[in-house]
């Protein structure tokens, strides 16, 4: 069986600023909402509001109903979590997970997103995602940001929760993958959040993510500081479907 593959950006707000060009209007909507424009270019988003406030069900509601049926989202975690109480507390859990399930089948993927001072602690570790499996059966991403997570035992701890672990550079042909989903995001480099990544590089990407056609696979373009990341983004979609 053969995944597809979700491409987008860190939030739509490129739909709306001055970029907007980049993002025609749907022809049955004279005007749309930011979200609806970004929806009728790209069918995938990370939605970044998430990590900075608690959001109500009724608005994940909303942005479902406002999409097509084959759009979907990847939820970033709340800050609380992972930077705040450096996921010693997962209190709030249940409350962020039926909130974000107002987006119902349009919910592709979470993504858990580690300070850069947040150290591996295999116990601690282990009891959130524990948690977080209890009450979130879909694709997780991780993207931790010390070097202490790059050892073994938190990628044997990550692949026992099948959390797959994010790429935040263009992979190369040889790395290999463990268990969970193909989570890429993309920064830019080097200038990051504005530079944008060559043809070259996008080819590479393509040709990699169609090296594991069985994975759920997600690529964020993140250098939204730009007309970047609308750019590389409708490019690789262009590689593949080429």
């Amino acid at each position: 069986m053969v995944a597809a593959v979700r491409i987008g950006l860190a939030g739509w707000s490129e739909a709306t600023s001055r970029f907007r060009d980049l993002y025609p209007l749907p022809p049955d909507l004279p005007k749309p909402s930011g979200l609806q424009r970004y929806a009728h270019t790209l069918d995938f988003v990370e939605i970044n509001a998430s990590f900075y406030r608690n959001m109500r069900r009724s608005t994940y509601e909303r942005w479902a109903e406002d999409t097509p049926p084959e759009f979907g989202f990847s939820v970033k975690m709340h800050r609380g979590f992972t930077h705040f109480h450096r996921l010693n507390d997962t209190t709030a859990l249940p409350a962020f997970i039926e909130a974000a399930s107002g987006l119902g089948e349009k919910w592709k993927a979470l993504l858990v997103q580690l300070p850069p001072s947040l150290q591996f602690d295999a116990e601690v570790a282990s009891a959130f995602f524990a948690d977080l499996r209890k009450q979130y059966a879909g694709s997780i991403a991780c993207e931790p940001r010390h070097d202490s997570w790059m050892s073994q035992d938190a990628a044997a701890m990550l692949a026992h929760f099948d959390v797959g672990l994010v790429r935040v550079e263009i992979p190369q042909a040889e790395d290999t993958l463990g268990p969970g989903p193909v989570y890429v995001r993309l920064h830019g480099s080097p200038r990051r959040y504005f530079s944008a990544y060559s043809s070259d590089q996008l080819r590479s990407l393509a040709s990699w993510l169609q090296g594991h056609p069985e994975r759920p696979r997600y690529v964020v373009f993140d250098n939204t500081g730009s007309a970047a990341a609308t750019r590389n983004a409708l490019e690789l979609r262009s590689l593949l479907e080429g």
